[in-house]
């Protein structure tokens, strides 16, 4: 299934399929993540900026939260498998020669 629009979508980096959506910014998804205006902010704009702060730490938190509890259903030889392939892909990058024409190879 395609996410809504304006979605960021957080994939495993062991490429496994497995992935974390957060929802665009809405008043709605402000609400759910209980943020609420600074009583002591002095404009509309700082009581604004204060809000989307405290937004933005709860996604970062719950996304952290999320990626954690992902990644420790994963055992250590699929870590290392990943970054065996991983290196191999970037050798294989740096074998393949500069990338423009006016790349200066690397000695």
């Amino acid at each position: 299934m395609n996410p809504v629009a304006g979605t960021t979508r957080y994939l495993c980096p062991l490429e496994c399929g497995w992935h974390y959506d957060v929802p665009p910014p809405s008043i709605e998804r402000v609400a759910e993540l209980g943020a609420t205006a600074d009583p002591a902010a002095r404009t509309p704009i700082d009581a604004i900026n204060a809000m989307a702060t405290q937004v933005c730490l709860r996604e970062a938190e719950q996304m952290e939260t999320a990626l954690r509890k992902h990644l420790a259903t994963h055992t250590t030889e699929q870590f290392v498998r990943t970054i065996q392939s991983l290196r191999a892909e970037v050798q294989q990058l740096r074998d393949a020669g500069p990338v423009r024409p006016d790349e200066e190879p690397t000695t």
